[in-house]
């Protein structure tokens, strides 16, 4: 059962793998520990807390006495700091917020889980097993701690989102970002191929979205 947090007066690279000070791999958070954040609610209140965004369960979950658990009503909440990087909700998700530009540029850090043994030969691989996995591990709780019980592996994966006319569009590759900005195709088309642009890349993305601002 996923866990509500209770607010006093309102009713949170692909470098996704660090080592924690405790030693333990967090193969599944955005960040190699939890760290103090501030939640901003739409309401106008703010409350500090130790947050780190889990990319299994595409919640924030925050710290409480060594318990992990997930913030709940995230549609309460305006935008989540973490280590000075912000956060916002949408789509049942939390996005990072790389880019305050005309359009803005986010990330989204996800991860799938796959259990040791259930590769079904051929190089294939059983997705309702591992739906069926992930869902007791989010029942156990067993998702939300720093550590997966041993056999698992995290498959993590990044993607990059351009928030146009309140539609999440896709901005993965030239041809994604030519159908948001039609009139700047030849430009993002000579950008990409002058920088060598990396669209699984942060800083390639920054650096390419800010291009197209000021072009």
């Amino acid at each position: 059962m996923r866990h509500i947090i209770c607010l006093i007066g309102v009713v949170f690279i692909l470098g996704m793998r660090g080592v924690a000070q405790d030693g333990v791999y967090l193969t599944h958070y955005v960040f190699d520990q939890f760290q103090k954040g501030k939640i901003f609610f739409k309401s106008g209140s703010t409350q500090e807390v130790s947050l780190n965004y889990n990319t299994l369960t595409a919640e924030m979950v925050y710290e409480d006495g060594g318990k992990y658990l997930a913030m709940g009503e995230p549609e309460k909440v305006d935008s989540v700091v973490i280590a000075g990087r912000v956060f916002i909700p949408g789509d049942k998700k939390f996005y990072e917020l790389l880019c305050r530009c005309a359009f803005p540029l986010l990330a989204e850090y996800s991860s799938s889980i796959k259990e040791e043994g259930s590769n079904l030969g051929y190089g294939m691989t059983s997705n309702t097993a591992a739906a069926t996995t992930l869902r007791s591990l989010i029942q156990s709780g067993g998702a939300y701690n720093l550590k997966l019980p041993d056999g698992f592996q995290i498959v993590a994966k990044r993607e990059h989102w351009i928030l146009s006319g309140g539609q999440y569009r896709p901005a993965g590759n030239v041809r994604q970002l030519s159908n948001i900005y039609p009139a700047k195709k030849e430009f993002i088309s000579h950008w990409v191929k002058d920088h060598h642009t990396d669209f699984s890349s942060n800083d390639d993305m920054i650096a390419l979205i800010q291009a197209i601002d000021k072009n």
